[in-house]
């Protein structure tokens, strides 16, 4: 019989998970020391002599994600299916030792399959149907299941300096970010910086990029699918000061066609000994810009230049959690074409790349309408002084965007949401990290509108459950 390609690589990802589960357990005396993620203390029963293999780590995981999502239809007045699906993920990440210190490698690869998929072929956590975010083929209906590397770079360290080149993910300050699925994006490029006590400095230039749900590396583009950008480029600093105060200062941009540039601060300070009390407050600027200002094309994006202001008050206390943000955008247009909305990153297409943007609130809408102010507020607990059972935690959230405007109408936007939250995660034992994550959204959208117009980045009112649970493994 046939196997699926996402078959053969679980069954490859549980064998590895066998062999080094047995190596570990035979383990007599301690590894060389932690490098590369490895962590110290571990345990081997062999040794090459080379720090590439006898520092190496290999990690991931076994995932199953189910979702049930209804969207309304203002026309037909009644709630809709968009998307219901259940769906497994695996992956395996190794992460190498450095040869003589300096010079090592990463490679990671997943794989997904789609037990049940009766909702929209979008819904990313599998592959699209399509193979870039350009040209997406409504007229396909199911996603593909698959295999795809996430990682595979070449990494070297001197001192406090550092670079990796290849398939990889952004580290350091920034302004290039990635999508996730569960797995992140990956750019291919080059990426590099340096660490000196509190200064954190980082370059990256890459020249393609995949969301996790298109199996292969996709060139840049400008909005209208047709134009090519060679490249996109990114640097940043950061900078930790000794009393818990963090800045960083970004700046990037898409050759010929858009810019990044954002401040974030935050201050974190514990309000007793025991670290049991603390309190955090953040500011944070985002601005983007473009190269096209010959008015009437959909390169066009902006009218002047575009921002998002955010504000964060967080206050954790024993086992509870409170946290309250808010935001205001302003993405100003003077006609049909140009966006109307914030979305930080260097190309504007979802999911050709993304932006190193902190804001998620995990209630469905980006709250990100020119003129859109909006606010957030959480509320959490850890369950463990009245359980038995250690490793439960409950959140309950809720927030409301308004004054939004788009070109043409006269009606402002005005949404709402609130979230619930319940989780479990295996604190400790063989199965430590193993988790259990029960999500709930109900998004309500105040106009008539329907979906993507006139907002081009707002839909109408949903209704969300989400269960994810997952069993990771470190070896």
């Amino acid at each position: 019989m046939n196997k699926s390609p996402f078959f053969l690589f679980c069954a490859c990802v549980a064998l590895c998970c066998i062999f080094l589960s047995a190596v570990r357990a035979l383990a007599e005396e301690d590894m060389a020391p932690a490098t590369a993620g490895a962590e110290e203390g571990k345990k081997r029963s062999f040794s090459t002599g080379t720090a590439f293999f006898d520092d190496a780590a290999l990690s991931g995981g076994v995932y199953y994600f189910q979702r049930d999502r209804r969207r309304w239809d203002p026309e037909r007045k009644r709630w809709t299916n968009n998307l219901n699906h259940a769906t497994l993920t695996a992956n395996a990440d190794f992460s190498s030792g450095f040869i003589g210190g300096v010079l090592g490698m990463d490679v990671a690869v997943f794989g997904t399959h789609d037990i049940k998929s009766t909702g929209a072929p979008d819904h990313e956590m599998n592959f699209m149907p399509w193979g870039d975010p350009w040209h997406p083929d409504w007229n396909r209906t199911r996603t593909k299941d698959g295999v795809s590397v996430y990682k595979a770079h070449v990494k070297g360290r001197v001192g406090p300096f550092w670079a990796k080149a290849g398939y990889f993910q952004p580290s350091g300050p920034g302004v290039l970010g990635v999508n996730w699925s569960i797995m992140p994006g990956t750019y291919r490029g080059v990426n590099a910086g340096a660490d000196i006590g509190g200064l954190s400095v980082a370059l990256a230039w890459a020249d393609a990029y995949k969301a996790p749900w298109y199996k292969e590396m996709n060139n840049f583009y400008k909005n209208d699918g047709e134009t090519h950008v060679p490249w996109v480029w990114s640097s940043g600093a950061r900078y930790s000061f000794a009393c818990g105060l963090t800045l960083e200062a970004a700046y990037g941009q898409s050759k010929d066609h858009l810019w990044n540039g954002h401040f974030k601060s935050r201050w974190e300070r514990n309000l007793d000994e025991d670290g049991s009390r603390k309190l955090a407050v953040a500011y944070q600027l985002y601005m983007m810009g473009d190269n096209d200002n010959s008015g009437r094309t959909p390169n066009d994006n902006f009218d002047g230049v575009a921002r998002q202001h955010y504000a964060l008050l967080e206050y954790s206390m024993d086992y509870w959690n409170f946290k309250l943000e808010g935001t205001y955008t302003r993405a100003s247009v003077n006609n049909p074409e140009q966006q109307g909305q914030f979305a930080y990153r260097l190309t504007d297409g979802y999911g050709s790349s993304n932006g190193a943007y902190d804001i998620w609130w995990d209630a469905h809408t980006d709250w990100n309408a020119h003129n859109e102010k909006a606010v957030f507020g959480v509320i959490s607990r850890g369950l463990d002084d009245l359980l038995p059972v250690a490793g439960f935690t409950v959140a309950l959230g809720s927030g409301i965007g308004w004054d939004g405007e788009a070109y043409g109408v006269s009606r402002h936007l005005k949404e709402w949401a609130f979230t619930f939250d319940v989780s479990y995660v295996q604190p400790d034992g063989p199965l430590k990290g193993a988790f259990v994550k029960i999500h709930l959204t109900d998004y309500h959208n105040g106009t008539n509108f329907p979906s993507w117009d006139p907002y081009k980045n707002g839909f109408q009112s949903e209704r969300d459950i989400r269960f994810f649970a997952g069993i990771p493994f470190d070896l």
